[in-house]
């Protein structure tokens, strides 16, 4: 496993999750997790990541059971719904559509700058000295209305970009800013003609996925011989997780399903048909986000060792950031999972 701390634009978790507009959409979350779908339809899985069937019960969130893997120590929801149901929670949920019309719209320009622009440097020091540093066709998955290709052919003009998005309006912004699109799930589309790149990307899709072993072989079957994919999502083994477990707001279905562990995603797209697979673990908001957590809830109660360490002034704390981002053990992770052949 390799994990990097790399310099980017500052950013804090209220820049991205404003306290007040993102209360009310936590607020909505758990409603609709309650009462949105017909709880006698759930399906009980195994891990997601391993394919493991022995767990141990963790925590049970909005009517959500989330249990731990004993194979790979993933956590995850089971039962949860299937994918169509999943599909309809995206396209017609009330917490769904105000995150897209309010905290997007509100926090996108910070986003964009915070996260979009250093999402593309990091992604070309990964590239950085590998055969495949200029790839010719860039596809990314979950594209959105494609503010990440955008982005990347603005710095590099003689790229081809193309991207798979579910989403019928957004995949017609897409074709509106000229970029070609597959409409559908990656793995309805895996095996359309083009639909396939010599970097794929695919930013924080993982966690809502029904089927994470079969979107991975999907992945894999987009990626181009010699190419690379690159997924972020959460992760189980991240601080924040571990600290706030079922009080993390991060954890909330059925929004959140898939909280692999390390070992886990190893496990799972290296079983996909990847050749290898590295694991970077860059987060900076781990530590924020518990010091957060403790100061508006007070049935989270901190060991002492927490309350020291966050006594402790901003350079330990900085510096314990970057031990967790150095270590494997933020929640937010890179998988660069390379494709010989």
């Amino acid at each position: 496993m390799k994990s990097s701390v790399e310099t980017s634009a500052e950013i804090s978790e209220e820049e991205i999750r404003p306290k007040e507009i993102f209360d009310e959409f936590m607020a909505l979350s758990a409603i609709d997790a309650e009462e949105f779908f017909d709880r006698d339809q759930l399906v009980t899985v195994d891990c997601p990541a391993c394919g493991g069937n022995q767990y141990q019960a963790g925590f049970t969130k909005h009517s959500f059971q989330y249990v731990q893997c004993n194979d790979c120590n993933s956590l995850y929801a089971s039962p949860r719904p299937n994918s169509a149901e999943l599909l309809r929670y995206y396209a017609s949920s009330e917490s769904q559509k105000f995150w897209c019309d309010t905290i997007l719209a509100r926090t996108g320009e910070k986003r964009k700058a915070s996260i979009l622009f250093p999402n593309v440097r990091r992604i070309e020091g990964y590239l950085e000295g590998s055969e495949n540093r200029n790839p010719g066709r860039v596809l990314d998955v979950g594209c959105a209305s494609g503010a990440f290709l955008l982005e990347w052919k603005k710095r590099h003009e003689d790229a081809e970009i193309c991207g798979i998005e579910p989403g019928e309006e957004a995949a017609e912004n897409c074709r509106r800013e000229g970029i070609e699109v597959f409409e559908g799930f990656i793995e309805d589309q895996c095996e359309q003609p083009g639909a396939i790149g010599d970097l794929v990307t695919c930013f924080e899709v993982l966690e809502h996925v029904f089927e994470p072993e079969i979107f991975a072989r999907a992945l894999c079957k987009v990626t181009a011989p010699g190419g690379t994919a690159i997924v972020t999502c959460l992760g189980a083994d991240g601080f924040d997780i571990q600290v706030l477990w079922e009080n993390s707001r991060s954890v909330m279905p059925p929004f959140h399903l898939n909280f692999l562990s390390v070992k886990g995603m190893v496990e799972l797209f290296s079983g996909a048909g990847f050749d290898h697979v590295e694991i970077h673990t860059p987060g900076r908001l781990d530590v924020e986000i518990v010091q957060r957590a403790l100061s508006r809830d007070s049935s989270v109660i901190p060991s002492r060792f927490e309350k020291l360490l966050l006594a402790k002034g901003k350079e330990t704390i900085d510096a314990f950031q970057c031990f967790l981002a150095e270590h494997g053990l933020s929640s937010h992770v890179w998988i660069l999972c390379h494709r010989n052949s």
